[in-house]
């Protein structure tokens, strides 16, 4: 397979010219990103800014994230004829002509509906649409060529000279149609005529042009006209059809032309064999085929072009979807560097003093020559080792360190070669520095050396002469002649120079030990000064900056860091710091404040070779050249040829929901300019998009709500946007979008919002309340104050009599309640009995007074353990005396009579509790019934049998998951309306350990809170699911806390009772 290939692209560039020197770096839009095929027939970018996808299978409509998808629908009269798209053309901002399969329709992008146009002669393939006049325009269908009228919606057919002439392509320029067709021919129309242009037949270039072959394209620029065809494309002039030349590609999938697009005196051409860019000033091309890696073309055949308003190239392919290059990508092209070597993995450079620029790697040495882009080939020197480190003596003396055979010294004018060094002891060598007379190398493990350039005489300098680790990855000199030391897992060591007296004069040192202020790695592998002075330090984890205090200021991923792992930092002419790190290069300008630094982080899809760099591949030229190196090869540029995106992308709502549903709207909320909202309506999520496809998920927003949000939100790349419970009142929501290098469109998308309160909170209302208020109150004032005054005089002498009354009456009722209250107690369960019987439980019983209509009731029957809890109509005395009949009852059903099914007990003490209140028997009629939850555990059998009337059982395994079981939905006693109440036995088989919960309904049902609502049964639950995991005492303690804490300064409103039993 790979030889065909190499022979198409060597005949293609033997026929095309000169290959110009250009990256296009493509994304690919595909059925997997929501496309509703990968067979794109025509691209379109609509007047706001979207992109429109014509397919073989619907019309996709494309904002950077996510694909909408136009199909035919033969039930909706609203969709387009077919949804196989074969060409489109935005007339006005409501108006889109889509020509289909089999036929045309007018889409109108506000409401996003078709109007399918069922006229005479368009209900065929529809292969091209070009405006004529203000209200007509021309279709190019198979069956010819017709004029439609947009207003009346009429079509009338043009009579082709020839019979049944298939029409390929239109182009209305000046007010002449020129219409390309597959008969070989181009026709003219103009003033209603049609005529053959006279295409003058001339031999140029070697070619000899005979009839054109099949039109398929036709555009015009700069006063010519260029013809797509199967054959190539012919330049010629437009008004007398001089052919000026054939351009031809050389192979006859190249020569077939799908579509033409021309920008900026370039020919964008998709072809059968791919995408081909042609210079029209220089004659060069460059070919885009399918290749293999993320960033060429996904498929064989192109099929349509199109260029947008940033200048980004859309491809449309037959197999790949859409293909597109963004121009604001490519940021460090290396086309104007045209330099080669011979290896890849980059691990250092040097410039020397004639600007030439030395790349070490492993097994290689070059030498670039700046000037004339040649290489000079030093590999030998190596002897297969790897160069790890360069620097230059004089004109011809160099210095090479290598990995684990010292340092070479080669002197180019004699070409010889000297070791230095040795494996055993300074082998490896990270880097260099000449100062004076004498060479440092800084070695891995064997510390820091210091050569004499005249003897070679050589001393080492380890930990015993203060290093704090043997490895020495980089040494810096600042402006002030301090000398700055980098170490593997030492840290930082400041010098004043680099040598005195043999020592080395250390005036500071720092690591990092765990405490804060401390510099962000002891693994330094870069150090530089910034304008001001202040030393900088790139680390194995993060950024530091040492301030005036001697502590430092770090900077990590979190604060904008594309990764931790910096290489190195360099200086530009500009003050600005660049980085090589795992994540890419990484630009910041160091001169701001600490807080206000932000980071640019650059990486593959900006052009760059690599993502991961090597540590010492880095280098600013005196001509402020940046060169930075890793597996991939190097990047060469200018800091001031890389130019941020400066396109203020247009920013639209294009989605609006309200509870996760998408709300519907007259016209599409892209468009809209106005909501109004009732009061039930105020809360609503936004989406927002800001159109600048380059890198979306880059792009940020600000929002404001005003007469809501005070300020504009921090920028942000989240693109939902929320608000609930608005106040009634009139709002303007703003959004702002930024491209992905910050360039902001300080133009915001609008849209009013008005939301109508409730007719108890308008103003009027408000003041009608007040005058009547206030009416009332002075009107009651003046009765009651009169009738107040009558009856003072009663009043105080009665009150005198009925308070010792009252006093007398309430000691012996308080006395009565009391002694009822240790009879109520006296029949309850033994808790020490109850706790014996369970290895864990727990037992809330608080009465609202002091007896309570809530009891638990607890016995064991047939190796059952049942256990009761029950809640009985109303509190206090009247519950009191139900609690009574209910605990006996239940006692008779279970112990004597041995009913030990839990709904079988409760259709007993249903029955029960009628016959002893004589329910529906006499003239009192009572309503009194009880609530109850009541299981019966058979460990012996496995299983758990439960009832209940009105009262839930709530279990909750060792996971948290709750399960909840509903009793029946009535009473046991009470007035009985329906026919017969029949209580369900729930059968639960035992299985991990879980608690159980039975609880009546005082403690959901207890006002309090801030705003003095219920606890309610929700709140309820989520606390057990809180605590189920804890002690059953420490359960029970947090039920009374969480009960006490919510309840605050209100009243108990009902006994509480919650038992819980550990299953």
């Amino acid at each position: 397979m790979k030889t065909p290939l190499f022979i198409t692209i060597s005949f293609l560039i033997t026929f095309c010219g000169t290959l110009f020197s250009q990256q296009l770096r493509f994304k690919h839009i595909t059925s997997e990103d929501g496309l509703s095929t990968n067979y794109i027939t025509a691209i379109l970018q609509d007047d706001k800014g979207f992109m429109w996808f014509g397919t073989q299978d619907g019309l996709n409509k494309y904002d950077g994230f996510q694909v909408k998808v136009f199909k035919n629908d033969p039930t909706n009269p609203n969709s387009p004829t077919s949804s196989e798209i074969t060409c489109m053309h935005q007339l006005k901002p409501d108006l889109m002509i889509i020509g289909t399969l089999a036929g045309i329709n007018f889409f109108n992008p506000v409401t996003q509906t078709f109007s399918q146009l069922k006229l005479k002669g368009l209900q065929v393939k529809i292969n091209c649409i070009s405006p004529y006049t203000e209200n007509t325009i021309l279709v190019g269908t198979e069956d010819g060529l017709f004029i439609l009228d947009i207003n009346t919606k009429t079509t009338k057919a043009i009579s082709l000279p020839e019979v049944n002439i298939n029409v390929t392509s239109i182009l209305v320029h000046a007010g002449v149609g020129y219409i390309g067709t597959t008969e070989k021919s181009l026709w003219l129309y103009r003033d209603g005529k049609f005529e053959r242009a006279g295409i003058q037949k001339l031999d140029f270039t070697g070619f000899a042009l005979g009839e054109l072959d099949v039109i398929t394209k036709i555009k015009e620029y700069g006063g010519k006209l260029y013809v797509g065809t199967l054959d190539g494309i012919f330049m010629m002039d437009k008004s007398t059809f001089e052919v000026y030349r054939k351009i031809s590609f050389g192979e006859k999938n190249c020569d077939h032309i799908k579509d033409i697009e021309i920008k900026d005196n370039k020919m964008f051409c998709a072809t059968n064999c791919g995408f081909i860019v042609y210079k029209l000033i220089t004659d060069e091309s460059m070919f885009f085929i399918k290749g293999e890696d993320d960033y060429s073309l996904n498929s064989i055949s192109a099929t349509c072009a199109f260029i947008d308003s940033e200048k980004n190239i859309w491809v449309g392919t037959n197999l790949g979807g859409v293909n597109v290059s963004f121009a604001q990508s490519l940021k460090f092209s290396n086309s104007n560097f045209h330099y080669e070597t011979d290896f890849n993995n980059i691990y250092s450079f040097y410039e020397e003093k004639n600007g030439n620029v030395w790349l070490g790697g492993v097994k290689h040495l070059n030498v670039l020559n700046i000037g004339t882009g040649h290489k000079a080939d030093y590999s030998k020197l190596l002897e297969a080792n790897t160069a790890l480190c360069i620097t230059q003596e004089s004109e011809n003396i160099f210095w090479i360190g290598t990995w684990g055979e010292g340092i070479i010294r080669f002197d180019r004018s004699t070409g010889k070669s000297t070791k230095h060094l040795s494996k055993e002891l300074g082998g490896t060598v990270l880097c260099l520095k000449i100062h004076g007379n004498s060479l440092y190398a800084g070695t891995v493990g064997d510390g820091l050396f210091k050569i004499d350039l005249n003897t070679f005489h050589t001393k080492q300098f380890t930990e015993k002469d203060g290093l704090p680790n043997p490895s020495i990855n980089t040494i810096f000199e600042d402006t002030k002649k301090n000398v700055w030391i980098g170490t593997y897992d030492g840290g930082l060591v400041k010098m004043k120079t680099y040598e005195e007296g043999g020592k080395l004069p250390i005036l500071d040192k720092y690591k990092n030990e765990g405490r804060g202020g401390q510099i962000a790695s002891n693994i330094i592998l870069g150090i530089n000064e910034d304008k001001n002075g202040h030393i900088w330090v790139a680390t194995s984890n993060g950024l530091s900056k040492l301030l005036k205090d001697n502590t430092f200021y770090n900077f990590y991923e979190k604060d904008g860091l594309a990764n931790s792992y910096l290489y190195s930092i360099l200086k530009d002419s500009l003050n600005n710091f660049w980085m090589s790190s795992n994540g890419g290069v990484i630009r910041f300008n160091p001169l701001q404040p600490e807080n206000e630094i932000t980071f640019k982080n650059y990486g593959i899809k900006d052009g760059l070779t690599n993502k991961e760099y090597n540590m010492g591949a880095a280098l600013s030229s005196k001509k402020g050249t940046m060169y930075f190196g890793g597996a991939r090869g190097f990047n060469v540029f200018r800091p001031t040829s890389i130019k941020d995106n400066l396109h203020p992308p247009p920013t639209y709502i294009i989605n609006y929901k309200r509870g996760g549903n998408d709300i519907i709207t007259d016209s599409v909320i892209t468009f809209k300019k106005h909501l109004n909202l009732s009061w039930r309506e105020n809360y609503f999520q936004f989406e927002v998009v800001a159109l600048d496809y380059t890198d979306p998920t880059k792009n940020k927003f600000r929002y404001k709500l005003e007469g809501y949000d005070n300020d504009w939100s921090a920028p942000t790349n989240v693109r939902y946007i929320s608000y609930t419970a608005l106040p009634g009142g009139e709002y303007i929501f703003k959004v702002k979008g930024a491209n992905n290098d910050g360039t902001w469109n300080e133009t915001p998308c609008e849209i009013q919002i008005t939301v109508v309160p409730p007719f108890w909170k308008t103003k009027w209302f408000y003041v009608l309340v007040f005058v009547f208020a206030l009416g009332g109150i002075y009107g009651f004032t003046q009765y009651r104050t009169k009738a107040i005054k009558k009856e003072n005089k009663i009043l105080e002498n009665k009150v005198a009599e009925r308070t010792k009354e009252l006093e007398e009456k309430n000691r012996d009722i308080t006395s009565s309640i009391e002694y009822a209250k240790r009879i109520q107690e006296a029949i309850l369960p033994s808790k020490d009995h109850i706790f014996s019987r369970f290895e864990k439980a727990f037992i809330l019983y608080k009465p609202k007074d002091i007896v309570s209509g809530d009891f638990y009731w607890f016995g064991e029957k047939e190796g059952n353990k049942i256990f009761a809890v029950v809640d009985c109509t109303g509190h206090g005395v009247p519950g009191a005396f139900m609690s009574m009949i209910g605990h006996n009852l239940l006692h008779q059903i279970i112990q004597e009579k041995g009913i030990v099914d839990p709904g079988e007990i409760l259709n007993t003490l249903h029955k029960g509790v009628q016959e002893a209140l004589r329910q529906g028997q006499n003239e009192v009629n009572t309503n009194d019934g009880m609530d109850v939850s009541i299981v019966a555990i058979n460990e012996g059998k496995g299983e758990i049998k439960w009832a209940g009337a009105n009262r839930p059982l709530v279990l909750i395994s060792l996971e948290g998951n709750m399960v909840k079981y509903d009793g029946n939905k009535y009473p046991v006693g009470g007035a009985q309306i329906d026919v017969k109440r029949i209580f369900t036995t729930h059968t639960i088989k035992k299985g991990a350990p879980t608690m159980a919960y039975m609880f009546t309904d005082g403690y959901a049902d207890q006002f309090g809170g801030d705003k003095g609502k219920k606890f309610m049964v929700k709140r309820f639950n989520e606390v057990l699911l809180n605590i189920y995991l804890h002690d059953t005492l420490e359960q029970k303690q947090a039920l009374e806390r969480h009960l006490e804490n919510w309840r605050q300064n209100h009243e108990q409103v009902d006994d509480v009772l919650v038992v819980g039993i550990a299953i």
